[in-house]
């Protein structure tokens, strides 16, 4: 007999991180520090998905913008700068380290349609949204799980 089509909402994690626009900086880090994905999505005062912050999100709002074209400007960077760039950046706001073009996925879509949202992007998370509002994650790990019960079904 064919077997039901999993959709999203069967493999999503519940639990999403979420932080405001109207965080800062340093309140993102003490929370990207305890969560377990290591990805807070971004919501404004009506909870609607607004951006996501990742690790490397972080890491990009610290470093100045023309480094990424200049290997000579980053061999003569002050040793300090990231140290005294984290104390300044304090009470940056969070939309201003933000990535605002979000893909995201609905509780019902298919988890194939997660899958190759995921692969073609490069991207190990997505929002599942329902109503404009952030209800889950999916990660790759609840892909792997996913894929690990089909195989391991008798």
């Amino acid at each position: 007999e064919e077997s039901r089509i999993m959709k999203v909402k069967d493999i999503m994690d519940t639990t999403p991180n979420l932080t405001r626009t109207s965080d800062t900086f340093e309140h993102l880090i003490r929370m990207l520090d305890e969560v377990k994905d290591h990805v807070v999505f971004v919501i404004d005062a009506e909870d609607k998905l607004v951006g996501i912050v990742t690790e490397a999100d972080i890491v990009k709002a610290l470093i100045p913008k023309y480094l990424s074209f200049d290997a000579f400007l980053i061999s003569a960077m002050n040793g300090n700068y990231l140290e005294n760039k984290c104390i300044e950046s304090r009470n940056l706001a969070v939309t201003e380290i933000m990535t605002k073009t979000i893909l995201s996925v609905h509780e019902d879509d298919t988890v194939i349609k997660a899958a190759a949202l995921m692969a073609v992007n490069k991207i190990h998370t997505l929002p599942v949204v329902k109503d404009g509002k952030v209800v889950g994650i999916v990660h790759l790990i609840n892909l792997i799980k996913h894929i690990m019960n089909v195989l391991t079904k008798d």
